[in-house]
């Protein structure tokens, strides 16, 4: 317990996260040589040895298998009896994780810990907690001083200290701790105390930092009168003990009148919502905003200290909920963006809850009240953020909730997941993997499998032994490529702990909602030339918003759509969309200012909010939307439940809808949904496209995906001689190779061109696949973005800037041949009639 408090606090100001463990998982590279050594790999993931990060298995292409560590030795058993490869890439996934995302870890003794008279083996009364601060004053001089910030309604000094190394310091850096606001709360009580142990006697060079580089403020009793009472009266007292609205409570005690509900008290939305006029209410906000003296106290301690310095920290803490409240407690998810930087406050949270789930299972949510608890006002750090702009404010509510733990959804832990890749040499392997895929034991990261094509497989590692026996026996060769899938994910999540939410850049990946502050940003720095604008909603209500940028209002304009994040996990896709966003409003380069001013944009940067926000918040590897409607036991399919909880919308177009590479199965992960066009976001998309077309020219529609590193032409379901059957598929291709070569031109990033089908795997229902073969645009390619080496979904920040610069110089590359193609002067209808003649011209050639 007494390391579980100082991690949870240092888990907040290092923006440390863990949220998914793969402590041990290893990640193996396979290359299939033939059908037998694919067959051989998919059967490793349907018996559960391993996982394919791959959705399938190719021969001679490399597959990466991820192996928990039980099923290590399964696993090399059974590639070696196959005499398949497996090269180990990565041997503990969660090493990657934390080298990616946390410092060095912390690792403390606690036993018996004590600091002059107070231990962390029993609460103490506030007297014992009065001399220990003395205690404090006199052994740490020059360091720790005495501060009063008021005085009770008994009259009880609210008593703290100012931890403070480098007193002569010009810029300061503020942090205050506020305790036990509510009497009953003892644990929280004990948390600061032992912060202020750790601060002044901890050697850990993260600790040190903290408190040598921070000026903390620490109140561990703020309402005295209440805490006292808890000792003496009542254990579970909760209000501060002002008798002035004494009354008769009928149903309750009187006294139950006797005080106030301090972190109601607050002139912050004050009395308006979760809150009571009643006194016999524990959440009686008072006669007024600040009316009690413990109130008042906080409120002019706070505007002492907030012009000494940089305020960054203020944390008040409560129980039990095990919760991270972050500002405001009065609105719902629609209003986070009034809160400053709560973007960042968010995602700290986040981390910090991870931290805290590390040592000991402790699981905390966090978010918004209205999201994780309940709306409320006049709280003391709603008020503090409102007031002061604090950079980092948080109500924690500690400990404990042993009783309701198991109906918490705290996401779902990759720790120890480990991913190896695969590559069946043969159509024996080919079989193998493709068993072994659909018996759904471990994620194949991709949807197929094929000789001499690489398949990523992500192993719990509960089953990493018996994936690689499983391997091992069957001859396949896997190599481990990914040792702890949780480092990798929190590595994306990495950024500078000091940013502002506004600064958006591009060397960390955002949330939905920074997405969508900078939009809004963009569009008040650029009124003339952008506009947000909206597709339609998601299945949970959110707004599916993109920006046009339009610097010449053109009566008919040549119009071109961005679309990603249509499959929630490919993360890469909305930076690289945001990324051009920026560039055609920026850029100076004329090639660029071409491509900006002769094309009107429509860009969608996430067109699958809801599922996008779920992998933030509970599964980093969701693919689908959240439809929960459709939602079943998943048994069959050997797959946890809520993998039912949603459609793939890439395979849920009216275009051939269902009818090759898309499953009916909800518990699938390529679930074309019940009927063609039944998503709202699938719609959202058709009408927008619809609406274009009849406003302009819509020569362009690019959708972007992860990874495999492909520029796929429609239709996904041709190959061969089969290409004839697409319109200006001639053209397409010639347009998509040159692209590819500038997109190997900068960084040395290969990329093939083709259909899904010649080069990947045959698709239906794919949306650009609806919007070449339904709305008849004529140019319509798929970018299947990086990487093909080890980090598949989960590839790390520091890839983001070469891979948009590449995307870049690709699109300006594809404009300059689509003009010279004279694409511009071509309408969609003239395309069919244009591929209509070249068909027959080619036809009778060929008679």
């Amino acid at each position: 317990m007494k390391i579980f408090l100082l991690l949870l606090f240092v888990g907040f100001l290092e923006v440390l996260a863990q949220k998914e463990t793969f402590e041990g998982y290893k990640v193996y590279k396979i290359n299939p040589k033939t059908e037998n050594d694919v067959e051989f790999i998919k059967k490793l993931q349907n018996n559960g040895i391993g996982e394919l990060w791959e959705d399938q298995v190719h021969v001679n292409y490399e597959a990466r298998v991820m192996v928990p560590p039980e099923n290590v030795h399964l696993f090399l058993e059974n590639v070696n009896k196959e005499n398949i490869d497996a090269q180990e890439l990565i041997s503990d996934m969660q090493s990657i994780i934390d080298n990616q995302l946390l410092p060095d870890a912390i690792s403390r003794n606690s036993a018996n810990a004590s600091l002059l008279s107070m231990t962390w083996d029993r609460y103490h009364n506030l007297d014992n907690i009065n001399k220990w601060l003395d205690e404090l004053i006199i052994n740490y001089p020059g360091v720790v001083k005495n501060v009063t910030m008021g005085t009770s309604f008994e009259k009880r000094d609210i008593r703290g200290i100012v931890i403070n190394y480098k007193p002569d310091r010009e810029e300061k850096l503020i942090g205050m701790l506020e305790g036990t606001l509510h009497a009953r709360e003892w644990i929280s009580t004990a948390v600061v105390n032992w912060i202020i142990k750790e601060l002044l006697t901890s050697k850990d060079p993260v600790i040190r930092g903290m408190a040598e580089n921070i000026e903390w403020h620490i109140f561990p009793v703020v309402n005295p009168d209440g805490y006292v009472y808890t000792f003496t009266t009542n254990r579970m007292w909760r209000k501060n003990r002002n008798t002035r609205n004494f009354t008769s409570c009928g149903a309750v005690s009187d006294d139950m009148s006797n005080g106030i509900d301090l972190n109601r008290n607050f002139d912050f939305a004050w009395m308006t919502v979760g809150v009571s006029s009643n006194p016999c209410s524990n959440t009686f906000a008072g006669s007024a905003p600040a009316s009690e003296p413990e109130t008042q106290a906080i409120v002019n301690y706070v505007r002492s200290i907030k012009d000494q310095g940089k305020f960054i920290y203020y944390y008040s803490f409560h129980s039990y909920t095990q919760l991270i409240i972050v500002p405001y407690s009065n609105g719902t998810s629609a209003d986070v963006l009034q809160v400053d930087n709560y973007g960042d406050m968010f995602e700290i949270a986040a981390r910090g809850a991870a931290k805290a789930k590390e040592r000991y299972g402790t699981v905390y949510r966090f978010g918004i009240a209205a999201d994780v608890l309940y709306v409320m006002s006049g709280s003391s750090f709603d008020w503090v953020k409102q007031e002061t702009g604090v950079s980092v404010s948080y109500l924690i509510e500690l400990r404990d909730m042993a009783a309701a733990i198991a109906t918490v959804n705290a996401g779902i832990s990759y720790e120890n997941f480990k991913v190896y890749k695969v590559t069946p040499r043969n159509d024996r392997e080919v079989k193998i993997l493709t068993e072994l895929k659909d018996q759904n034991e471990y994620m194949f990261w991709l949807n197929y499998v094929k000789q001499d094509v690489e398949a990523k497989i992500m192993v719990d590692p509960a089953k990493q032994n018996m994936f690689e026996k499983y391997l091992s026996e069957m001859g396949v060769k896997g190599d481990l490529i990914v040792k702890d899938v949780q480092s990798l994910m929190e590595d994306q999540l990495k950024r500078p702990i000091t940013r502002n939410t506004q600064e958006y850049n591009w060397d960390f990946y955002q949330s939905w909602e920074e997405i969508e502050k900078w939009m809004e940003d963009t569009v008040a720095k650029y009124p003339d030339v952008t506009e947000i604008v909206t597709a339609g909603t998601s299945n949970e209500g959110r707004l599916i918003r993109g920006i046009k940028i339009a610097f010449k209002k053109r009566e008919t304009p040549v119009i071109g759509m961005i679309e990603s994040a249509l499959h929630a996990r490919e993360w890469i896709t909305p930076p690289t969309a945001t990324w051009m966003i920026n560039e055609l409003l920026t850029s100076s380069d004329p090639a660029v200012r071409e491509l900006a001013e002769n094309v009107e944009w429509h860009i969608f940067p996430v067109t699958n909010p809801d599922g996008y926000v779920y992998t933030f918040t509970n599964n980093r590897m969701w693919r689908k939307n959240r439809n929960k409607s459709l939602f079943t036991n998943c048994t069959h399919r050997n797959v946890d439940d809520d993998l039912s909880n949603g459609v793939d919308l890439n395979r849920n177009f009216g275009f051939r809808w269902n009818t090759i590479g898309a499953s009916d199965d909800p518990c699938d992960i390529t679930y074309a949904g019940p009927m063609a066009f039944s998503e709202p976001e699938t719609m959202a998309i058709v009408n927008y496209v619809i609406g274009l077309q009849r406003r302009g020219n819509m020569v362009y529609y690019f959708s972007l995906h992860s990874y495999s590193q492909m520029l796929l032409v429609p239709y996904s379901d041709v190959g061969g001689a089969g290409v004839l059957s697409v319109p200006n598929y001639g053209d397409m291709f010639e347009i998509a190779s040159k692209g590819a070569e500038k997109l190997q031109a900068r960084h040395n990033t290969t990329y093939r061109v083709g259909t899904s089908l010649d080069i990947l795997y045959p698709v239906t229902g794919s949306g650009f696949d609806w919007v070449k073969g339904g709305a008849n645009v004529p140019i319509v390619l798929l970018y299947e973005l990086r990487d093909v080496g080890e980090f598949g979904f989960l590839l790390p920040p520091r890839f983001i800037r070469p891979n948009c610069e590449e995307f870049m110089d690709s699109i300006i590359e594809i404009d300059r041949v689509t003009r010279a193609l004279g694409y511009y002067h071509i309408s969609s209808g003239n395309i069919l009639k244009i591929s209509s003649v070249l068909m027959a011209a080619v036809f009778f050639l060929l008679l």
